[in-house]
């Protein structure tokens, strides 16, 4: 191998710890942003930096926690669609994401959720394709 492949490796490894540590930090400032004021935005964010870490369990637990006040937020359900496709589990994410469909048709995250189900489950129809 040459130098100049080990410099990339080694280029390509610090920008990964680097974009951890910044995801990192940004977890923390999150979660003290939380801790003062438990806002459902505030814990929409730090269910997010949790999802951006790889921490899905934990952002699972946050996301479904707002979902019990917030039943038919777009958002929230687009966002616990992809947690659960994470997870390995599509069936509850093509489920989250029909409910969204459901709850909000006319919404652009409707279509953005209908793709995802379309992309898990290639015989779903989605809306915008001709019937």
């Amino acid at each position: 191998m040459s130098s100049k492949h080990i410099l990339f490796g080694d280029a390509k490894a610090s920008a990964r710890e680097g974009d951890g540590q910044r995801k990192q930090r940004a977890l923390s400032a999150v979660e003290q942003k939380y801790a003062a004021d438990p806002s459902a935005a505030n814990r929409t964010a730090l269910a997010s930096a949790l999802f951006d870490l790889g921490r899905f369990n934990e952002a699972e637990q946050h996301m479904t926690a707002l979902l019990e006040t917030n039943r038919d937020n777009p958002d929230i359900l687009f966002e616990l669609g992809f947690v659960y496709k994470n997870l390995n589990r599509k069936d509850e994410a093509i489920s989250i994401w029909k409910q969204l469909v459901a709850a909000a048709p006319k919404h652009p995250l409707s279509r953005a959720a209908e793709n995802e189900i379309w992309r898990i489950d290639p015989s779903y129809k989605p809306s915008w394709i001709g019937k």
